[in-house]
């Protein structure tokens, strides 16, 4: 699909976070400060640029469930990867069109405040291990800063293509660096690493616009979407009570994908597809996961 796409349309989707309602994000990040999922400093502004990363998210996934609408196809599958206590989830609040959100997360303790928060069903998982999903059993996958904590990215990526249905889409984040200092930083990261020097869960790999084009590529996603997401965040700074400031990060972002600091991206599996696997998921049975 984005590869039919002109220049023209290409420029005005790489702006498209422009024009996305942002009005609501005091209240989702009021909604989000109660459950603690938001700092009590960012929570303090209206627009908060930490809020980026769910709000950006959020708009995503609800533009593909406005697709699957007008193609006559709701009750989205969603399984999101590092789930953790349902930040995501609860951020982006009520989602039309979207049926089960099953949380797939490594700490099984946070399974309780998931399932508040409404994810509806938790699912304890190691990201470097098969998981506990079978083929085509998601519509949506969402994979928000987590890639930067495996050892082998390429492999969980695989895993995401095998679980998403024919035309389905990822939506991911992660922090980003332009390619050469993010290849020093790597390769940094991996000695690191290698001398027993990472402390556990912290980052182990580094990532640029150009590696991630490369591993989704490897993995059979195409990638359609691909945007930094701000040039300066300080929590707690006046200018986040902004939405001028919010929306001239996102401009940032937009401009300078590589500088960005952190990267939002969505890719699809087998856009080829799209039309035939529309039909075909309104057949197929329920969700099936593996506890």
């Amino acid at each position: 699909m984005s590869g039919t796409m002109t220049l023209r349309e290409r420029w005005r989707r790489r702006f498209a976070p422009l024009h996305w309602p942002a009005e609501n994000v005091p209240e989702r990040v009021a909604a989000a400060r109660l459950a603690d999922h938001v700092s009590a400093r960012a929570a303090k502004r209206a627009y908060p640029i930490r809020a980026i990363r769910y709000w950006m998210t959020g708009e995503l996934i609800r533009e593909e469930l406005e697709l699957r609408i007008a193609r006559g196809n709701e009750g989205a599958r969603i399984a999101e990867l590092g789930c953790s206590r349902g930040h995501v989830r609860r951020f982006v609040g009520a989602l039309p069109g979207a049926g089960d959100w099953v949380g797939l997360d490594f700490d099984a303790g946070a399974r309780d405040e998931a399932l508040a928060a409404g994810v509806t069903r938790f699912i304890a998982a190691d990201f470097d291990s098969p998981l506990p999903l079978e083929d085509d059993a998601a519509d949506i996958a969402v994979f928000i800063h987590v890639l930067e904590h495996l050892p082998r990215p390429d492999f969980t990526l695989g895993e995401i293509a095998r679980i998403l249905r024919p035309g389905g889409l990822l939506v991911a984040g992660s922090p980003v660096l332009p390619w050469p200092l993010a290849t020093w930083r790597n390769r940094a990261l991996q000695n690191k690493r290698a001398a027993g020097k990472v402390r556990p869960g912290g980052h182990i790999q580094a990532l640029s616009p150009l590696r991630w084009k490369r591993l989704l590529k490897g993995a059979g996603l195409a990638p359609e979407f691909m945007n930094g997401a701000f040039l300066l965040r300080h929590s707690g700074s006046a200018l986040e009570d902004s939405l001028f400031w919010f929306r001239l990060n996102l401009a940032w972002g937009a401009l300078f994908p590589p500088l960005g600091n952190e990267i939002y991206l969505t890719a699809r599996k087998n856009p080829l597809s799209l039309a035939k696997s529309a039909a075909d998921a309104r057949a197929r049975p329920p969700l099936a996961v593996g506890e």
